[in-house]
């Protein structure tokens, strides 16, 4: 019997959008769950097969489709909230008490998911993604994370995100063991499981990822940690940096690019408002996956600075609002795919 999906999302708004999404089979069948995820317990996700974490418009699940990855195959995602550190806001980090990365790892800590992916805005990297990846790796999970930017996927916009992933490597070994014993390498299935504990991760102390406090080890850091952040610093490549190019401080105008009139048809700008050539390259990007500014534009620090072809006015559009905030809100699913494709292999 297939195992149905939990969705977890307690604005109304979009867990009417995520029932409407499970009618159309665009997501896989499951439940929406409205509670915060504060009144959540382990044993209410108990009989589900993927579980998806402050769900939104159901990007995760359709990225699992995207990718191949079966209804019921079990995997947990959770692209927890970027307020407390993106930099829209003021970035108050633990201290924002929209910061719900503890409660999602209270239950994976009493879950324990054979796999974990979650996801969040750049800026996390210096506040907090050290604490997140230690988290992970006390509770026996090996723990991976990388910036991959919407235009990876040939986007119409950047969009760096963080992208965090954590396997428990208890289901790991347990898995390389079975290969072993089907391949009569390694004794009988009965041998593999009594001897599945040997093979877990120590809780604390040097022999594990992360000791009792979550302070990781040297080479936890190295291979999982540090190797993933960005710099603070205003060097090439720190956060600072980064944020004067944005604001093109510094630079002469030929260096950042050559602007276009955009009233010019054609000019790869915005257009008339009536004109449907934006709308059109959207499409063809939603289709092929192509966008053709790519081909043509500048670059601004080296990288890629697609012309404008995304209107700017919104007219007739019910709910404007609502579902502004929640595209804000939501993860670009063909980048999700592209990881979660790469896990399964």
């Amino acid at each position: 019997m297939t195992r149905p999906a939990y969705y977890n999302e307690n604005d109304p708004y979009l867990c009417g959008w995520l029932r409407n999404l499970i009618a159309a089979d665009l997501i896989p069948p499951g439940d929406v769950d409205d509670r915060d995820i504060r009144s959540v317990c382990a044993d209410d996700l108990r009989g589900y097969g993927q579980c998806h974490f402050f769900a939104g418009i159901g990007g995760f699940a359709y990225a699992c489709r995207l990718a191949g990855w079966p209804d019921d195959e079990p995997i947990w995602t959770g692209g927890f909230p970027c307020q407390p550190f993106s930099v829209a806001g003021r970035q108050r980090a633990q201290a924002d008490d929209r910061h719900l990365w503890p409660e999602l790892r209270r239950l994976i800590a009493s879950a324990r998911p054979a796999l974990f992916v979650g996801e969040n805005v750049a800026g996390l990297i210096p506040l907090g993604l050290d604490g997140v990846l230690s988290d992970l790796e006390a509770e026996g999970y090996a723990s991976r994370a990388v910036v991959v930017p919407a235009g990876a996927v040939n986007a119409p916009h950047r969009r760096d995100r963080v992208w965090i992933v954590g396997k428990r490597l208890a289901d790991a070994a347990a898995t390389e063991r079975r290969a072993r014993c089907t391949a009569g390498h390694d004794g009988d299935w009965q041998n593999a499981e009594r001897t599945e504990a040997d093979h877990r991760p120590a809780e604390s102390g040097e022999a594990g990822l992360a000791d009792g406090h979550g302070e990781r080890s040297g080479e936890a850091r190295r291979l999982c940690g540090r190797a993933t952040q960005w710099l603070a610093g205003s060097s090439e490549g720190g956060l600072e940096h980064a944020a004067r190019e944005r604001r093109r401080e510094g630079r002469p105008e030929p260096a950042v690019r050559k602007w276009v009139d955009p009233t010019v048809t054609g000019a790869g700008g915005l257009g008339h408002a009536d004109d449907a050539g934006s709308q059109g390259r959207v499409e063809r990007w939603q289709r092929t996956g192509e966008w053709d500014a790519w081909q043509t534009s500048q670059t601004l620090a080296g990288r890629r600075v697609p012309e404008s072809g995304i209107r700017l006015l919104a007219d007739g559009i019910s709910a404007r609002i609502p579902k502004l905030r929640a595209a804000g809100n939501a993860i670009v699913p063909q980048v999700a795919a592209e990881i979660l494709r790469a896990l399964r292999h």
